[in-house]
């Protein structure tokens, strides 16, 4: 089996972690980065990692995620951002500056005043019938959020994503430590915890590649 598949088998949803072991900076980077590179539609990243390895904060955030332990045992816990609607208008600097390094001038107001344009008609008409704006970048971050826990796998670190918790609590836990965070510009998608597990790793429950597989020729 190949190092990635063997990552691949390697990772699950590890519910309690070995408090005493915390995962190195450079580790943490790594990691971090997975996110960084993902793809995203239309090249924009509109995602934001915010990093907690603080005890008090993460004892916080752990009431605010339904008293779930691997909040606190983890040694790195991190909240995956969005970037809300608001961001994504024609005039907002966000959008024009996301554009603009795409650009082969990237003062060319007129060229991202037109590809800025055809975002937003995207945005109106393009989207699936029950997605906006805030629903597709929200969506982002789960292509980001994969490609961090596969890599913290194939550095042999465990990891659990937690789509459960008290969205307000974990925002004003964000705005009470984070001077600068503002529930205008970013919402909360997906949390993840990062660290070593101490329990055996159960046995993988998937359905069949032929269950979840159609092919069309």
């Amino acid at each position: 089996m190949d190092k990635l598949s063997l990552a691949l088998e390697f990772r699950h949803a590890c519910k309690r972690f070995d408090e005493s072991k915390k995962i190195s900076h450079s580790d943490v980077e790594i990691i971090l980065d997975a996110g960084r590179l993902s793809p995203s539609s239309f090249g924009f990243e509109p995602w934001h990692f915010v990093v907690v390895d603080n005890a008090d904060i993460k004892a916080e955030l752990r009431a605010a995620c339904y008293d779930q332990e691997q909040v606190t045992s983890c040694s790195h816990f991190v909240i995956l951002l969005y970037r809300k609607a608001n961001n994504f208008t024609l005039q907002s600097p966000y959008l024009r500056q996301a554009i603009a390094r795409t650009l082969p001038d990237q003062n060319d107001q007129t060229a991202i005043d037109k590809a800025s344009q055809d975002f937003l008609n995207y945005i109106a008409y393009g989207l699936r019938e029950g997605l906006n704006a805030d629903s597709w970048s929200e969506m982002q971050g789960y292509i980001a959020a994969a490609n961090m826990m596969t890599t913290a796998a194939y550095h042999g670190i465990d990891s659990c994503a937690l789509g459960g918790f008290q969205y307000d609590k974990v925002i004003n836990i964000l705005e009470k430590h984070i001077p600068t965070f503002s529930r205008e510009v970013f919402g909360v998608g997906l949390c993840l915890a990062f660290g070593y597990r101490i329990d055996e790793q159960p046995p993988h429950i998937r359905w069949s590649l032929e269950d979840v597989t159609t092919f069309l020729s």
